[in-house]
C-alpha cells in the first residue's frame, strides 16, 4: 500500500514540521508542506503562543464586531503593517476564506470576474459566491485573459482579476505585469490569493508584487498566516478604506470568530523574527538553488524561480507512489499529491525550507538519482 494511503490510517506528524519531522512514529527528512522557515516549531513562538493560552484562553468565543478583539489578536495585526508597510491589516481565522473576503470587499468597485482556470479551490469557490458573473481564462495565459475579457466584458463593467499568485502545485508564479497591462485601459483590478508568496517572494518578502516591482491602488492581495509565517488565519493589508470595507460590508468577516488567541500570539512572534531576520530568506533562496540545480540534472523539469516548490509527474500515479514509497524506505518523506492544478495522475512534489541543510537537500537528490 503507498505510503500516502498508509499514513491516513495511522498517526500522522507526530512532531511540528521541519527538515526532520516524525510521521506515523518515525523520523523523516521531510520535504512537503509548506513550513518554508521552520517557524511552526520554532521555541520563541511555542513560547509565545503557551503564554497567551495560559492568559487569554482558546479565544474570545465571539465576533470582532463585539467583544471579540484582545491584545494578542491587535498585536498580530500591528506586526503585519509593519511587515508589509501598510496603513492597515486585519486577520480572520481562514486562510482559504482570504481571498473570499477580499472580493466581498471589492464587490462595488467591479462588475465581472475573470479567474485563472486553473487557480485554487479557494478562488473557485469565492468567485462564484460573490453573485457577480465569473469567466474563467487558460492557465497564466494573458492573451487568453485579453480575448476573454473583450468578448465577455459589457460596457461599463469594471473587471477583477482573480488568480493565485504562486499556484500551490508547480510553483508558478502568474504573470501579473502582463496581466496589469491587459487591464489597464479598464481600470480594471487583481486579487491576488498570494498564500505562498508571502514571506517568500520579494526582497523584503511582501509576496508576487514585491517580487514583480509593481504597485497600485487597484492591485490587492490576500494571504495564509499558515504557511511562511509558521501560524494560523488569512489576513488582508491596505488602506484604510479597503480594511474599513471588510470589518464593514463582508459577511465572511463579521459573522465568524477571530483567529484562535494563542495562535494570534504565537504568529505575531514568528512575522517578528521573519522581519528582524532576513537571512533566512537568504538561506531559503540558497537551498532552492541548490535543490534545483540538482534535481534539473537527474532531467526532472524545474522553475526557474526562488519559490520553494517542486513538482513533476514522473508516469502514472502507481509509478508516482511507488516513488514516494521507495523515497520513505530511505527515510525521506516528499508528498505525492492530487491538487489544484495537477494532471489527473496527480504529482510528485518536493518543497524546500530555510532550515534544511545542504548535506539533506545532497541526500535527497541521491536517493532519487537511485531510484529514478
Amino acid at each position: 500500500m503507498p505510503a500516502w494511503k498508509k499514513s491516513r490510517k495511522n498517526a500522522g506528524m507526530g512532531s511540528p514540521p521541519g527538515p526532520e519531522t516524525v510521521i506515523d512514529g518515525k523520523r523523516y527528512l521531510y520535504f512537503g508542506g509548506t513550513g518554508y522557515f521552520g517557524l511552526h516549531g520554532h521555541p520563541a513562538v511555542v513560547r509565545a503562543g503557551v503564554k497567551a493560552l495560559q492568559k487569554y484562553g482558546t479565544h474570545s468565543a465571539t465576533s470582532r464586531s463585539g467583544f471579540g478583539n484582545n491584545p494578542a489578536l491587535l498585536n498580530l495585526e500591528q506586526k503585519l503593517r509593519s511587515f508589509f508597510r501598510e496603513e492597515e491589516a486585519i486577520t480572520f481565522a481562514s486562510g482559504y476564506l482570504s481571498i473570499l473576503v477580499l472580493a466581498q470587499a471589492l464587490a462595488s468597485q467591479y462588475g465581472a470576474i475573470f479567474m485563472d482556470e486553473a487557480a485554487h479551490f479557494c478562488v473557485h469557490d469565492a468567485a462564484g459566491a460573490t453573485g457577480k458573473p465569473v469567466f474563467a481564462f487558460k492557465h497564466r495565459d494573458p492573451d487568453d485573459l485579453h480575448r476573454t475579457i473583450r468578448t465577455k466584458l459589457k460596457r461599463g463593467q469594471r473587471p477583477l482579476l482573480l488568480t493565485d499568485g504562486v499556484f500551490p502545485t508547480f510553483g508558478r508564479i502568474a504573470p501579473v505585469p502582463d496581466y496589469a497591462r491587459i487591464l489597464e485601459p479598464y481600470a480594471g483590478l487583481i486579487g491576488l490569493d498570494d498564500a505562498h508568496g508571502v514571506g517568500v517572494l520579494g526582497i523584503n518578502g511582501r509576496g508576487t508584487y514585491e517580487h514583480f516591482g509593481i504597485k497600485s491602488a487597484n492591485f490587492h492581495f490576500a494571504g495564509t498566516l499558515s504557511k511562511a509565517f509558521g501560524g494560523h488565519g488569512g489576513f488582508i493589508t491596505g488602506g484604510r478604506e479597503l480594511i474599513t470595507n471588510v470589518r464593514s460590508r463582508t459577511g465572511t468577516f463579521i459573522g465568524s470568530t477571530p483567529v484562535p488567541t494563542p495562535l494570534a500570539a504565537a504568529t505575531a512572534r514568528a512575522i517578528e523574527i521573519l522581519r528582524l531576520h532576513p537571512g533566512m530568506r537568504a538561506r531559503l533562496r540558497r537551498n532552492v538553488t541548490l535543490a534545483k540545480a540538482g534535481m534539473k540534472a537527474l532531467g526532472i523539469p524545474v522553475e526557474d524561480t526562488p519559490v520553494p516548490i517542486i513538482a513533476w509527474t514522473p508516469g502514472s500515479g502507481r509509478r508516482m507512489a511507488w516513488i514516494q514509497q521507495e523515497l520513505m524506505k530511505r527515510g525521506i518523506a516528499i508528498a505525492y499529491l492530487k491538487y489544484a492544478g495537477a494532471p489527473a495522475e496527480g504529482v510528485l512534489r518536493v518543497t524546500i525550507f530555510s532550515t534544511h541543510t545542504a548535506a539533506q537537500i545532497h541526500q535527497l537528490v541521491e536517493e532519487l538519482a537511485r531510484i529514478l
